[in-house]
């Protein structure tokens, strides 16, 4: 995992950040670019959204197909 770049602004925060993962179902690896949308307020968490590189994901979850017999 890369160290994630932060933006905020007022009550808002963006955590950008990059990582790479494995299915243990398939053992095959992917890249994941995702974006944290976090809201503060009074000092506490309020809303938390998470934007991820779902198709990453799905491809690397695909059973491959087997030969028929």
């Amino acid at each position: 995992m890369e160290p994630p770049e932060f933006v905020a602004q007022g009550d808002r925060v963006l955590v950008v950040g990059f990582a790479t993962g494995k299915v243990k179902a398939t053992k095959r690896t992917f890249e994941d670019y995702f974006v944290f949308a976090i809201t503060v307020r009074n000092g506490k968490l309020t809303n938390i959204r998470e934007y991820v590189d779902t198709q990453a994901l799905a491809r690397a979850s695909e059973m491959l197909a087997s030969p028929m017999t």
